[in-house]
């Protein structure tokens, strides 16, 4: 009998790079809608609204994704151009922080004090 082997999976930063590599033009679009609409924070249904403003080929890359993924657990984004920042609760009691810069197409993970901190920057002029 062989032994199950449990497989790691994968974290949200690892998703958006994923989409990145794969379908970096139509993520890229999505991203930049976001930014688009200027600093603020970005909720559930305006992440998934945007995604359906994009043509069929490049909405199926991406609902067909691992960013999809992403988004179908998002819980709010915050928008400072040029960075989108995505809190994402995967399972319960389970936070995941992602930030993109769509300029340079680079992706972070963040920490819990790390995004609340660019949170804060929404408000904070300096």
């Amino acid at each position: 009998m062989a032994n199950p082997k449990l497989g790691r999976v994968p974290s949200m930063r690892e998703r958006v790079e994923d989409t990145l590599s794969a379908h970096r033009n139509d993520l890229v679009f999505l991203l930049s809608r976001y930014v688009g609409k200027g600093k603020g924070i970005l909720q559930p249904h305006h992440l998934l609204d945007a995604l359906a403003t994009i043509d069929d080929h490049g909405r199926s890359h991406l609902s067909e994704g691992p960013f999809f993924e992403v988004l179908k657990s998002a819980q709010e984004a915050i928008v400072l151009p040029p960075f989108v920042a995505i809190a994402v609760r995967p399972r319960p009691g389970v936070w995941e922080y992602v930030r993109v810069n769509v300029f340079e197409l680079s992706v972070e993970q963040l920490t819990v004090s790390e995004y609340l901190r660019f949170k804060e920057e929404l408000v904070d002029e300096r």
